[in-house]
């Protein structure tokens, strides 16, 4: 339990941590920034392998209910790495790429959470049905 709450809580700490490199990222220096969120969300999302095993984690990870949000969430890990070293891209397309790769992998992040903690998926997506009508 004590590895699972520091690796949770400093992953999410050093997740938000780096948002003190988001003048950088908007000045077109990514680096920083992504280096920074990156290794807090690796850090949080391991931190369950404390609680049930790296083997058994990986299973979860890639179970019917999960598997979709896993390769959602670690392609936009991946992807906001790369990003960050392509080169001959302008800084504002590299900006609003790294954006919206950042807020997906944030919500993926989020889905994935949810999807540990019984019917609440379902209580958000019952509670965006009531909001829009």
């Amino acid at each position: 339990m004590i590895g699972f709450g520091f690796c949770f809580g400093a992953g999410y700490l050093i997740s938000f941590a780096s948002f003190t490199f988001f003048v950088e990222l908007l000045e077109g220096n990514p680096l920083p920034f992504v280096y920074v969120y990156t290794i807090g969300n690796i850090l949080a999302l391991s931190s369950s392998m404390f609680l049930v095993g790296p083997k058994r984690q990986f299973k979860n990870m890639f179970d019917d209910k999960r598997k979709w949000t896993t390769i959602t969430y670690l392609t936009c890990l991946v992807l906001t790495l790369i990003i960050c070293f392509v080169p001959g891209m302008d800084d504002l397309t590299r900006l609003l790429i790294l954006v919206l790769l950042l807020f997906v992998q944030f919500f993926a992040s989020l889905w994935y959470s949810l999807s540990y903690i019984p019917f609440a998926r379902k209580a958000v997506i019952n509670f965006f049905k009531d909001a829009t009508v």
